[in-house]
């Protein structure tokens, strides 16, 4: 299942969502980065070109204020010399941190979502109803993710999240209780019952499963 949807939650600290989401650049690169590279890695030209920046800018932004988010995936031989083929370190990751008040800001490269949860949603809004109850039938085999309980709907409503609640949200759930120990939420959604990937997959001409 090469493009199943894998929401893997991970905590980022509110000093790296920042320095994220207040920069216009550093969000086309990580988009671009997710996407393009979503089944094999690319190269830093080739992800300048498709941004349409210049290459040291771009590796500028990558090297400075970008590097806990990128990897090298593979090298070749081009003309005697290496060049690094990259890709994102978590190519699955959502990243979240928490604001004042119990408020959640979000960053979702691959859905080029970036902000506060109550602002720019999940990537699971671009589903309807009837696909989001498909996707929650998966939600309940993870022991974590599947209920939330008074408090935690709370924070979700205060977040401008509605019921019943979407597959990421009880992902974003799952994660906050594991923010003290450092852990993460992983939930994954084969891709034929994914909406979301389905359609992305077919709108940006990647490979099916």
């Amino acid at each position: 299942m090469k493009n199943a949807c894998i929401i893997e939650i991970s905590y980022i600290d509110p000093e790296s969502y920042v320095s994220l989401a207040n920069h216009d650049l550093r969000k086309e690169i990580l988009k671009t980065l997710y996407r393009r590279a979503l089944n094999s890695p690319i190269s830093k030209q080739e992800l300048a070109e498709s941004i349409g920046v210049n290459y040291h800018q771009l590796v500028y932004q990558l090297n400075n204020h970008l590097k806990e988010f990128w990897t090298v995936g593979s090298e070749k031989k081009v003309r005697g010399t290496r060049m690094e083929l990259i890709e994102p370190l978590h190519r699955n990751a959502i990243f979240i941190t928490l604001g004042k008040e119990n408020t959640i800001y979000l960053v979702d490269p691959l859905a080029g979502l970036f902000g506060s949860l109550a602002r720019v949603g999940t990537r699971c809004d671009f589903c309807t109803e009837e696909e989001a109850k498909k996707c929650l039938e998966f939600i309940k085999n993870c022991s974590c993710a599947s209920t939330i309980n008074k408090i935690e709907t709370e924070i979700l409503i205060r977040n401008k999240r509605k019921q019943p609640f979407r597959p990421i949200d009880h992902a974003i759930v799952c994660a906050l209780r594991g923010i003290s120990k450092g852990e993460k939420c992983v939930i994954t959604i084969p891709c034929e019952n994914c909406a979301y990937i389905n359609r992305f997959v077919k709108i940006e001409g990647l490979t099916g499963c």
